[in-house]
């Protein structure tokens, strides 16, 4: 289907070019085509044939893999600064002068795509990504990591199961890290734990101090961490001084409110939200609000003229709006007395969502019961 749809493009290109200048005119038509992100594996992709066509002189191939490795550079930076559209675009150049032939090229794309949660695109990246790294096991054995991971966001753990393990075929001494503990991830969420933690084991016995080592320790003990969504740990202290924590909130239902002073749906859903921390006020109940303001003094000027009485904390670096991928606010996230996060309301008021208030009911009629 791939194949059809590459011969699909290139003869659409060139229908439309009879002379040298196909070239400059591709490259026009790819730039507009950029905001298309779910196109742009196809585009890419059709522009290796032509590339190869029109070869490079011996005095320009120095100049082209110097482009290559500078637009590499760029994209490995932009991924780790969190700009997946911008690393995005600079893989889309490194592969257009690689001519359509360059493994990291394409792995980084990957990468970005699923940053970006552009999955399908991703997954066409990754096997191009597989394609290219033929004979080379350690690069098959991380692009096909990297397609696990992505087979995993999409919720395909059967599908990230088969990736992950071929993985181990090509990489058997498991040089490339945490093969076995992303393998266990798509056996808990299976629920095959005795496997599962097998290959945890592996995992520690091959990294002890690896940067997963911790976590598979984790999951060891408490297998339903790889199927539950846990809370991340994080650590803050609040206006008045109170230190917060996960392991502080434990017990407790906990609803988070991202919030802003100059966020009009944050605003109209005050009253909710002071009323349901009154009615809950003798309960197993917290609501920590977490301010996305910029300006610290309109912030407390806000709260303080609000009688907003409960924890509240300034994130003014982002760190916990990241932290729990916040994307828009408000957003209110609900946590249940073990801290795994039962529902997500983004967007709207909390007068709004009613299943919050729903929810809310149910986690503490649920910490009322007597538990065997």
């Amino acid at each position: 289907m791939r194949a059809s749809r590459l011969t699909a493009e290139t003869a659409e290109i060139a229908e439309k070019t009879h002379s040298l200048r196909a070239l400059r005119s591709l490259r026009f038509a790819f730039q507009a085509a950029q905001a298309l992100v779910i196109g742009v594996v196809v585009l890419l992709s059709a522009l290796g044939p032509l590339a190869l066509r029109a070869a490079p002189s011996r005095a320009a191939q120095p100049q082209a893999a110097t482009t290559l490795d500078a637009e590499l550079e760029k994209g490995r930076q932009l991924l780790q600064q969190g700009e997946h559209f911008n690393a995005l675009k600079a893989y889309q150049r490194a592969s257009q002068v690689a001519g359509g032939k360059s493994f990291d090229a394409f792995f980084g794309m990957a990468l970005a795509m699923r940053g970006m949660k552009v999955y399908t695109s991703a997954l066409d990246a990754s096997q191009s990504a597989i394609d290219l790294a033929q004979g080379n096991a350690r690069l098959l054995a991380r692009a096909r990591k990297l397609r696990g991971q992505i087979l995993s966001a999409m919720g395909d753990a059967r599908g990230a199961e088969a990736e992950l393990r071929a993985a181990l075929v090509a990489d058997p001494d498991s040089n490339v890290a945490d093969l076995h503990y992303e393998l266990a991830l798509a056996l808990l969420v299976q629920q095959r734990d005795e496997e599962a933690i097998a290959e945890l084991r592996k995992e520690i016995e091959i990294r002890p101090h690896g940067t997963t080592a911790e976590e598979a320790q984790a999951l060891i003990a408490n297998p339903r961490r790889g199927r539950e969504k846990y809370a991340p740990d994080f650590s803050i202290v609040s206006s008045d001084g109170r230190p917060i924590s996960l392991e502080t909130l434990r017990g407790r239902i906990v609803l988070l409110d991202f919030w802003a002073s100059w966020c009009a749906p944050c605003v109209r859903a005050l009253p909710s939200v002071k009323k349901v921390q009154k009615d809950h006020a003798r309960d197993a109940f917290v609501v920590v609000g977490i301010s996305g303001d910029t300006d610290g003094k309109a912030w407390r000027s806000f709260t303080d003229k609000n009688a907003m009485v409960w924890p509240q904390y300034w994130d003014d670096s982002g760190k916990l709006r990241r932290l729990f991928d916040v994307q828009a606010i408000p957003t209110y996230v609900l946590l249940d007395a073990e801290g795994i996060e039962r529902l997500r309301v983004k967007g709207a008021g909390f007068h709004e969502a009613r299943n919050l208030a729903a929810e809310i009911e149910k986690q503490l009629t649920l910490l009322a019961q007597p538990r065997p």
